[in-house]
């Protein structure tokens, strides 16, 4: 049995990994986050003829889980939980999993690109497109909800002292049913007025590569997509879980703290990683003149709505990203 230390003996501080395992408190985390955001801009300056539909793919695949893994790091590290372990423990979380990948492109791509025109990929075809819809949007969503819950953890950590106030799963039903019927109602006005755009080209056109013209129609699509988030507000209220307003409402703003400073970061990393090359490219949007180092102001502004679409997506894992 070891002696115990003199109390004036230098002391090592030490903490317990998921095996129980002790292991000297590092810096790699912070190391490699250092790494990652050097490496990430590295295309800026690479050759244009360097840059093509293969070589963008595989960075960007790069990118996503990297920033994945050190996202789930943070939190695996604060709060002992890990999302990604979550979502592909088992088979029917694989299943979960897949199915919110492929409605979270939907709910973006259909109603911002398919109907919006809001950008374009100018290096995809339709088959590459639709050959990686799924498995692309799975890694947009997953990146989406690490860095939340990274951001989130961080706060957590530093305000675990405070009180919190506890959390009801149903806070004023009426609200939430209001909630759910004036989402209906601007997703079921949004959606045909977006539509009705394409009167001028003779109807509805799908392109991903080249930039159709469209009138002023940015408010349809924002009518759209906030009718969406109120749905997915209700659906949450009538499954029992907790959504982003609940925990508002309930005296609990943590949630919202870490949605907006995860989407004003990390949006601005991907939009400015993304800037050099345009592996997407914006169109049709308003203020497009003012910009921040080649990205609209008015794109890092709806970050936050992309945010709270996707993480209110969530419940259907069976993972509370509210709590």
């Amino acid at each position: 049995m070891n002696a115990p230390a003199s109390p004036g003996a230098p002391r090592t501080v030490f903490h317990r990994d998921l095996v129980g395992r002790p292991s000297a408190r590092r810096f790699d985390i912070p190391a490699a986050w250092i790494i990652f955001v050097a490496l990430a801009y590295l295309p800026n300056f690479a050759p244009k003829r360097s840059i093509n539909l293969v070589s963008l793919t595989l960075f960007w695949s790069f990118f996503a889980m990297t920033l994945i893994i050190l996202c789930d790091q943070v939190t695996l590290a604060l709060e002992q939980r890990s999302l990604m372990r979550e979502v592909t423990g088992t088979r029917k979380a694989w299943l979960r999993f897949l199915s919110v990948g492929a409605l979270s492109g939907v709910l973006l791509d259909g109603v911002a690109q398919w109907l919006g025109k809001l950008w374009i990929y100018p290096y995809w075809n339709e088959i590459v497109y639709a050959g990686t819809f799924v498995i692309g949007f799975c890694a947009y969503w997953l990146a989406t909800a690490e860095t939340y819950l990274a951001v989130k953890a961080i706060l957590n950590r530093w305000s675990r002292n405070s009180p919190r106030a506890m959390l009801p799963r149903c806070c004023a039903p009426p609200l939430f049913r209001a909630l759910g019927i004036a989402g209906l109602a601007l997703t079921a006005c949004g959606l045909p007025l977006l539509v009705a755009d394409y009167r001028q080209m003779g109807g509805y056109v799908f392109e991903i590569q080249e930039p159709l013209r469209m009138k002023a129609h940015f408010g349809y699509f924002l009518m759209s997509f906030i009718g969406i988030w109120f749905i997915l507000e209700w659906a949450q209220f009538t499954r029992g879980r907790l959504s982003l307003l609940n925990t508002i409402f309930c005296g609990d703003r943590q949630p919202l703290y870490a949605l907006l400073i995860a989407s004003a970061i990390f949006g601005f990393f991907w939009e400015t990683v993304n800037a050099a090359h345009h592996f997407w490219i914006y169109t049709n949007w308003p203020f497009s003149q003012w910009q921040v180092m080649g990205v609209p102001v008015t794109v890092l502004l709806t970050w936050p709505l992309q945010y709270v679409v996707f993480l209110s997506l969530g419940f259907l894992l069976e993972h509370d990203c509210w709590s």
